[in-house]
């Protein structure tokens, strides 16, 4: 049957046909945004850390006594810390641990133009042996001197003036140029601090894995306490340590009074958990996905059927005419193509618009994967096609005699 004879039919029965490619638009709306996002989710897994995950441990602790000396206490938990034979290097770590908190929404920006967008950035604030604890390889410039070291309680706000940063941030933030030399600036606040060198990449903070710049981190030799209430540390260990290590760790540090120890923990085991949390939300994204799939698959069928049922006659008169079964199969096949290519076009323009929404407002992963989108228009153009088959089918079957029966 010519194409423009089916166009009419389309066009004559235009309510049942713009039901159908607007369920199938929907379909692709949801399945092909679910589907992005699951697998940019999913494809974290794969992503390395360059970090020793089995060697470096995160201590949080929690201080409840108000009167209790923060800084006092923070230096006996160095000096206890790194007294213990499993331990090679203690630092104090602010808010900041490897792989494990969110610190804020922290930016770096390479001028002082509050037009530009700045980087995300995982910003650790150390004190001494903080860059051996993170495990740092520097790859330009020096490590920081033991006079760049500012300590303050939290009410002088005295800040350092140096800071190193990953390879991969400083790609980021001034391209071909050598960062060594450069200032950068940190906060809303633009504090400057010039950059004394770089190190390869390693995936850090939370906040800079969240907003899909793994390897963007830097450290400043700063220790702030007194700010609040958290007293946190990063231990590395020798290797081919057990549990056993993070018992005597938190047994010790137990032994002072006035604060709770809240949790000692691998990275390992933080890396673990943010990604736990991530995949289940993307098996949830896949469950919508195949409940999209099931609603659009019975909703063709229903309306194939009942557009079926008032075009009988249509049929009919068609058999009637020399009309085989086997064309007029092909031509409700061919119409429901043209419904489906309509309704697939229309959904991959309203899901490239939702994706960007999520990835720009949400911080929601999922950024259009074009072998991965055309899998979704293949596989919603499959769905309708077998939707529409059992229907098509009972309707080829239509006997010329069945004309004379309807009024």
């Amino acid at each position: 049957m010519a194409i423009k004879h089916i166009l009419k039919l389309i066009l004559k029965h235009k309510s049942i046909s713009l039901l159908i490619t607007l369920q199938i638009a929907i379909a692709v709306t949801i399945v092909g945004n679910t589907s992005f996002i699951s697998y940019r989710t999913l494809q974290n897994w794969l992503i390395p850390s360059h970090i020793a995950e089995e060697q470096i441990i995160n201590v949080y602790t929690r201080v409840f006594d108000k009167e209790l000396d923060q800084g006092a206490l923070i230096e006996r938990d160095l000096r206890n810390l790194r007294a213990l034979p499993e331990v090679e290097f203690a630092s104090y770590a602010a808010n900041e641990l490897v792989l494990a908190t969110v610190n804020g929404r922290n930016f770096a920006h390479s001028t002082l133009d509050r037009d530009k967008q700045g980087e995300h950035v995982a910003l650790f604030s150390q004190s001494q042996q903080g860059v051996e604890a993170l495990g740092i390889k520097i790859t330009q410039g020096r490590n920081f001197y033991d006079t760049e070291y500012i300590f303050s309680d939290g009410e002088q706000a005295r800040r350092a003036s140096v800071i190193l940063i990953s390879d991969a941030l400083a790609t980021a933030l001034f391209e071909e140029q050598s960062a060594l030399g450069q200032t950068i600036y940190l906060h809303n606040e633009r504090l400057p601090y010039q950059v004394i060198g770089t190190y390869t990449d390693m995936m850090l903070g939370e906040s800079a894995v969240y907003n899909n710049n793994w390897y963007h981190s830097a450290v400043i030799p700063e220790a702030h306490y007194a700010q609040n209430s958290q007293v946190n540390y990063i231990i590395k260990v020798h290797k081919d340590t057990t549990e056993q290590t993070l018992e005597r760790i938190e047994n010790l540090l137990f032994n002072e009074q006035g604060r709770i120890v809240k949790q000692v923990e691998y990275a390992a085991r933080a890396k673990k958990r943010l990604w736990d949390g991530r995949s289940t939300f993307a098996f949830i994204m896949m469950g919508i996905s195949g409940i999209a799939i099931l609603v659009t698959g019975v909703g063709i069928v229903a309306l194939v059927s009942f557009s079926i049922s008032v075009r009988t006659k249509e049929i009919g008169v068609l058999r009637a005419l020399g009309a085989s079964q086997s064309r007029v199969m092909r031509s409700l096949l061919v119409e429901n193509s043209i419904l489906a290519f309509g309704g697939i076009a229309i959904g991959l323009c309203a899901a490239l618009w939702l994706n960007q929404y999520f990835v720009t407002n949400l911080r929601i992963q999922g950024l259009i994967v074009p072998w991965l989108a055309a899998i979704v228009a293949i596989g919603v153009w499959l769905l309708s096609a077998c939707a529409v088959y059992i229907p098509a089918r009972k309707a080829a079957r239509i006997a010329p005699a069945q004309v004379t029966k309807t009024n």
